[in-house]
């Protein structure tokens, strides 16, 4: 489908209006747009059935029985969204791994329980002599792709934050620095995510504050021959410790060294361009986010005397002690999160974003000491899509991220899920958190034949290859499907092909 398209124009208008921040007050009115609803909500007359299905299931079960590994387990389901049946099925309830496709439950159960206007919000306060950093799990402060969309630097918030200040008169802090991250408990790294994965950019620890995805960019730029680099570090954080040795040369490349749970990188080698090195996550997000605050409001003329505090600031119900004075709030809409989860299959922002839904979960249930965790996560995913008609049986959702090897949910589930979401109030925001065929997100290099007739959610880890999503004709969604791949050796590369090709047969009915 071409851009010109009603939905397309629907969709890309509900981008821009997102990123200006004012997606919020358009969202009854986009719920109205050709695709915006199910037609038994919308009060109009379903179409009627395919008379003649056989086509498309044969089409569908030729795709699924001759795979390339006879050991690999393939699952799929099909569900027509004009007329909420389902039109095709293959090994659908068998519950498989399904890798970053978890996220979609968990973006499904952040809109029904957080709601569509919800907003992150880490708050700064103070009571006259300490300064307060009150976390909210927002996985949006100083996240490089969200703070460059709106041409702001990483520490841009904290900047203001010192400029307003210094402004008001408030230039010194005689106390501590106290942050409260109570918001979650105190896992920040799920139990069952592999070994070889932690240390890396996409098993980032989960923390009630969290800055620049919670990790640390390291670039290198040469200088003269023989001389030593130049080395930049993103957050500026002077917890974190560079012994650089990299000399500028011809030949070789430079090596990073980082022993997990320690702030020292050491680099070496040699190196004759710009190099930025892979992220690398801290173990401690939230002290690093205080002390990169500390050092930014440093800069800007701001002093905190004392040493910074770990304490509980937050009531129950969430809010503040009558003694605090608020003086400045950081927001993140849901909408640009669940962009981040959805589109850029962003670990970090999936698993604040399981957490913060479970923390609501449980405040509204009035648990006496609300806190998201993984465990009330799964128990508040499962609460909301109670509302459904999906079943539940088997599905297990360990993480927000998909990381974890213990996540089983089955083909039929994650169709019925997309179908129910697509009668709901919020469809357009789920779906404009998706991936584009031929355009943007994880499917942006996929399809581009058929450009943004695919609104999808990838999923790709060992042995695992998933896809999920809606299928798009010129009068809006058609299809809600789901293709999932278990078990097989090697490259996914095959499957990945597989999965576009039933993606091909879909558009084509």
């Amino acid at each position: 489908m071409g851009s010109s398209t009603p939905l397309r124009r629907a969709v890309s208008s509900a981008l821009r209006r997102r990123r200006e921040l004012r997606i919020w007050p358009a969202l009854a009115m986009l719920a109205l747009l050709p695709g915006g609803g199910h037609p038994a909500l919308a009060g109009g007359k379903a179409k009627p059935a395919r008379t003649n299905p056989q086509p498309l299931s044969s089409a569908l079960h030729a795709e699924l029985t001759r795979l390339p590994h006879p050991q690999t387990v393939a699952a799929a389901c099909v569900i027509d969204l004009r007329t909420g049946s389902t039109v095709f099925t293959h090994n659908a309830d068998a519950p498989l791994l399904p890798a970053s496709n978890t996220k979609v439950f968990v973006m499904a159960a952040a809109l029904k329980v957080l709601g569509a206007e919800f907003r992150f919000q880490t708050r700064l306060a103070t009571d006259g002599t300490n300064l307060y950093l009150i976390g909210d799990g927002d996985p949006g402060l100083g996240d490089p792709k969200i703070h460059q969309r709106h041409g702001h630097s990483i520490t841009s918030d904290f900047e203001q934050w010192a400029d307003a200040l210094k402004t008001a008169g408030q230039a010194e802090f005689s106390g501590r620095l106290v942050i409260d991250e109570s918001i979650f408990d105190d896992a920040r790294v799920h139990p069952s995510w592999e070994p070889d994965d932690l240390g890396k950019w996409f098993a980032a620890p989960v923390g009630g504050l969290n800055f620049n995805d919670n990790c640390v960019d390291i670039t290198l730029t040469p200088t003269l021959p023989g001389r030593p680099v130049s080395v930049s570090v993103l957050p500026r954080c002077p917890l974190i410790e560079i012994e650089n040795s990299c000399r500028t040369g011809p030949n070789g490349q430079p090596v990073l060294h980082h022993v997990p749970g320690t702030y020292r990188y050491t680099i070496r080698g040699t190196c004759n361009k710009k190099w930025p090195f892979t992220s690398v996550p801290v173990s401690d997000p939230g002290l690093v986010t205080a002390e990169t605050l500390r050092a930014v409001f440093a800069e800007r003329g701001v002093r905190i005397a004392g040493p910074t505090e770990r304490r509980r600031v937050r009531q129950p119900d969430g809010s503040l002690p009558t003694e605090l004075t608020l003086l400045a709030v950081r927001v993140t809409p849901l909408a640009e999160t669940l962009e981040r989860a959805g589109k850029d299959s962003q670990n970090l922002f999936a698993d604040c974003l399981l957490k913060r839904t479970a923390y609501e979960w449980a405040r509204c249930r009035q648990l006496s000491d609300p806190q998201g965790s993984w465990a009330l996560g799964q128990d508040a995913v499962r609460a909301a899509l109670r509302e459904s008609s999906v079943s539940l049986d088997s599905l297990v959702v360990a993480d927000g991220s998909g990381l974890s090897r213990d996540n089983r949910c089955t083909a039929r589930q994650l169709a019925a899920v997309l179908a129910w979401m697509h009668t709901q109030r919020e469809a357009e925001l789920l779906r404009a958190s998706l991936s584009v065929a031929g355009e943007e997100g994880s499917l942006r290099k996929r399809l581009k034949d058929m450009a943004g007739r695919v609104l999808g959610k990838t999923g790709t880890m060992k042995n695992v290859r998933t896809l999920s999503g809606y299928v798009l004709s010129k009068d809006g969604p058609t299809y809600a499907f789901a293709v999932m791949f278990n078990g097989y050796p090697g490259g996914s590369g095959p499957y990945r092909e597989i999965q576009d090709r039933i993606c091909r047969i879909l558009a084509d009915q």
